[in-house]
């Protein structure tokens, strides 16, 4: 008798950690959609982007698409209440069902401006005679 209570001690403790779960999403669209979408420095993929993530806080955001201005955003990720020590230890791995913690965001991107020619040729110019001078600067 005493072996079945421990197999069925050892089911019930089995159930109980593989019970809770939380699900943690950073879902990223843009408008036009298709823009490469970097997080943090890292190329994550093409908008409309899901994104799962660990941990909780504030994640930079840069969209980039052909024929768009570039666009960042910083996107503060707060945990919800059932995140917040000491709840987060029974909702991550006692709580009987899995919660989904979806952050959301839209970024309308800028079509680029045509720029007057001679305007970007002087700038160019001008960078060019800046770099140019820099490296005897530091001689």
């Amino acid at each position: 008798m005493i072996p079945v209570r421990r197999g069925k001690l050892a089911g019930a403790i089995a159930i109980l950690l593989l019970a809770g779960c939380v699900e943690r999403e950073l879902h990223v669209d843009s408008d036009p959609p298709g823009a490469d979408v970097y997080i943090d420095g890292r190329l994550a993929g093409k908008t409309p982007l899901i994104e799962p993530f660990t941990f909780y806080g504030t994640h930079g955001l840069v969209l980039r698409r052909d024929g768009f201005s570039p666009a960042t955003q910083v996107v503060p990720v707060r945990a919800p209440w059932y995140q917040i020590i000491p709840l987060d230890l029974f909702f991550e791995h006692l709580w009987p069902t899995t919660l989904r913690d979806i952050h959301e965001t839209k970024i309308v991107l800028e079509p680029l401006q045509e720029q007057d020619a001679h305007n970007l040729i002087e700038r160019a110019k001008y960078w060019r005679s800046e770099a140019e001078r820099k490296p005897e600067a530091g001689k």
